[in-house]
């Protein structure tokens, strides 16, 4: 049973916040990531509302395949994000390894920042970059800064502390955090600091994070 904290905002009795609709969702994930991302994103339709920006830690040269792996798995299009492309709903966008992803404005909508090493913008710095590439906390905080209020964070199983610092920024903003539960993460550290913290809106074990998404998103699912 997914547990879920009000964490200041007003929420409806179903659990979900009232009038709220994200622009965005953005799934970080490390250690044990390819396999729960294999079994959470065959459950998006191909009509699904908002774009989605996956965040997997793993070595340069290795997402592309990731993507390709998941796009023939999905319903929805599973693709390596560029430089400069501009987020669709119903794609999930899977950040290049070995570089660094944010988000931002362009004349055609919100676009995909790809960065070379570690020239991303400081003013998304954080202490986990020079270990992670992409790092999570930079995508969240330039998703906070680009949506406000509209980000869904989910944090997936991994290891260390990545998404943490990314999650106060969507929190501060007025976004909603979910995590994955203990009981289906290979490495519950990731996601278990940010419970620690008290930045989750909602926890999920992976089979039934979909379901916890959509009761985010009111059912507004496509």
């Amino acid at each position: 049973m997914a547990s879920r904290q009000a964490n200041g905002h007003r929420v409806d009795r179903a659990g979900q916040p009232a009038g709220w609709v994200p622009g965005v969702l953005v799934i970080g994930c490390s250690t044990g990531g390819p396999a729960a991302l294999a079994r959470l994103l065959p459950n998006f339709p191909a009509d699904f509302p908002v774009p989605l920006v996956v965040l997997q830690h793993m070595p340069a040269g290795f997402t592309r395949p990731l993507a390709e792996r998941l796009d023939r798995l999905s319903a929805i299009a599973v693709k390596e994000g560029e430089d400069g492309e501009i987020l669709r709903p119903g794609t999930a966008y899977v950040a290049p390894s070995g570089q660094q992803t944010t988000l931002a404005g362009a004349a055609g909508g919100i676009a995909l920042r790809v960065w070379p090493e570690d020239s991303a913008p400081c003013e998304y710095a954080s202490d986990e970059a020079p270990l992670y590439k992409p790092c999570i906390d930079i995508t969240l905080a330039s998703a906070a800064d680009v949506f406000g209020e509209r980000v869904l964070a989910v944090i997936l199983t991994g290891m260390g502390k990545d998404g943490l610092a990314g999650c106060r920024a969507v929190k501060s903003a007025g976004g909603r955090v979910v995590a994955e539960d203990a009981s289906s993460a290979v490495v519950y550290g990731m996601p278990r600091v940010v419970v620690e913290a008290g930045l989750a809106d909602g926890q999920a074990p992976v089979g039934e994070m979909y379901s916890e998404i959509v009761r985010w998103m009111g059912g507004a699912t496509g």
